[in-house]
């Protein structure tokens, strides 16, 4: 039976082996030690654990739920139970037990019952001063994902003269800075430059950044006076009398 074989390459269960049955709340479990390992009736353990079948009948399915090498078909060895009907079955490493009762959440899992289960058996079927992955095929340690903290480098961007760069500065040239069109006066303006870069002129902020805002226009009260200026004179260049132009847009 070496074609079944534990993660360090050791036979799970060989020609030579013990069989024993002893006896847990009445009931009896058989025990099979091979190789330096044990292995327990996989059904017989479920019913103890208080799992219940499945609807087919059984506790196969339950079963396939534990991985090798903890798990292994009697017909895959040289163990037969002298009831045939019973060598359809698995049989299940210590450690496998252990980690039904405690560690693994498996539907119909009852505590109450799979608990003093595993109690007893590292109680009564391990030998002291060991455990169950002593007793159980050897197995590679899970691969679990561990925090990894790495150490974070700040990269300051500086221009050609190593003065660092704001990282909220535009990306393409900021018209800002040379377009003093009026701010609407809904509108505020942000500056953070420190000074006056080259290429875009002097800021506004004179290099101490701020914030500014539309100038509220004052309010003048109509005095009365003419709003038109008599004295312009921007209709003289089209060479036309600006008395003769006024009439004609009055009658029209």
């Amino acid at each position: 039976m070496s074609s079944f074989i534990d993660d360090d390459g050791q036979p799970v269960f060989t020609d030579d082996f013990t069989h024993r049955v002893v006896s847990y709340s009445g009931k009896d479990l058989d025990v099979i030690e091979t190789n330096g390992n044990l292995w327990l009736s996989g059904a017989q353990v479920a019913e103890a654990m208080g799992f219940p079948q499945h609807k087919s009948g059984g506790y196969g399915r339950m079963l396939k739920r534990i991985a090798p090498p903890d798990v292994i078909k009697i017909k895959d060895t040289p163990f037969r139970f002298t009831d045939g009907r019973r060598n359809g079955g698995s049989l299940v490493s210590p450690r496998a037990i252990l980690e039904l009762a405690y560690g693994k959440k498996t539907q119909g899992h009852n505590p109450f019952k799979a608990v003093p289960v595993a109690e007893w058996i590292k109680e009564t079927l391990l030998p002291d001063g060991t455990d169950a992955e002593a007793w159980s095929p050897a197995r590679k340690a899970a691969v679990t994902l561990e925090p990894m903290f790495h150490k974070t480098i700040i990269a300051v961007d500086e221009d050609e003269q190593g003065r660092s760069l704001d990282p909220l500065r535009p990306t393409v040239p900021y018209h800002g800075l040379t377009d003093n069109a009026p701010i609407q006066p809904d509108e505020v303006e942000f500056c953070l430059c420190p000074e006056a870069w080259e290429g875009l002129g002097e800021c506004w902020c004179r290099g101490k950044g701020g914030i500014r805002s539309a100038h509220p226009v004052p309010f003048v009260p109509y005095d009365g006076t003419e709003v038109i200026d008599e004295e312009d004179d921007c209709w003289s260049p089209l060479g036309q009398d600006r008395t003769k132009l006024l009439n004609a847009a009055v009658s029209f």
